[in-house]
């Protein structure tokens, strides 16, 4: 299951896209600046984004800094 698929927004599955635009409301704007602010390699977000790779722990770091639930959690939207 792919970020995109994983993470979602009320009731309604967060695409890539979505994904993008929720980065750049906090002023994130590439997956390499994500990736300084989780501490780990571009490649593993570039990879975590396309799929190729899961992590439950980094989904759940992202789900956070971009205010949104994982799957599977309680649905609340951080406004700050």
């Amino acid at each position: 299951m792919t970020l995109a698929k994983a993470i979602l927004l009320p009731s309604v599955p967060v695409n890539r896209i979505k994904i993008k635009i929720l980065m750049l409301e906090r002023g994130i704007l590439t997956q390499k600046a994500l990736a300084q602010q989780l501490g780990v390699n571009p490649s593993t977000i570039t990879r975590l984004f396309k799929g190729q790779r899961k992590s439950q722990r980094l989904e759940e770091q992202i789900a956070k800094i971009l205010g949104i639930q994982p799957k599977g959690k309680s649905v609340r939207r951080n406004e700050s």
